[in-house]
């Protein structure tokens, strides 16, 4: 199985195309975005079904976290995608401040 998404969403989203991590077919897909001095970095293990989320301030990390069990990413607007899991979601905004929010699943 593997993470669905639209490639057009996330090149929209962060603005950019990403940067293929190891070999081309082994799915991993690194993308990043700044405004200003913080950066927000996706790293999307498709194949392994999972998603690391960086949030860097001058280059230090000031949050970091990997995901497994993902299911979809979905682009909501231009400020907002969200990481599908079973039993939460996961909120990434980039305004009006880049951060990364994770929320129990609605029913």
């Amino acid at each position: 199985m593997l993470i669905k998404y639209a490639e057009e969403e996330l090149f929209d989203f962060f603005e950019g195309n990403p940067i293929s991590i190891g070999e081309l077919e082994a799915g991993d897909w690194l993308y990043t975005y700044e405004q200003g001095a913080f950066k927000i970095v996706l790293l999307i293990l498709t194949y392994e079904m999972g998603v690391e989320i960086t949030i860097c301030y001058n280059e230090n990390i000031i949050y970091s976290q990997k995901h497994d069990h993902i299911s979809e990413i979905r682009k909501i607007d231009s400020n907002t995608m969200k990481i599908l899991k079973e039993e939460e979601q996961i909120i990434i905004k980039k305004a009006p401040q880049i951060g990364a929010i994770i929320e129990p699943m609605m029913e």
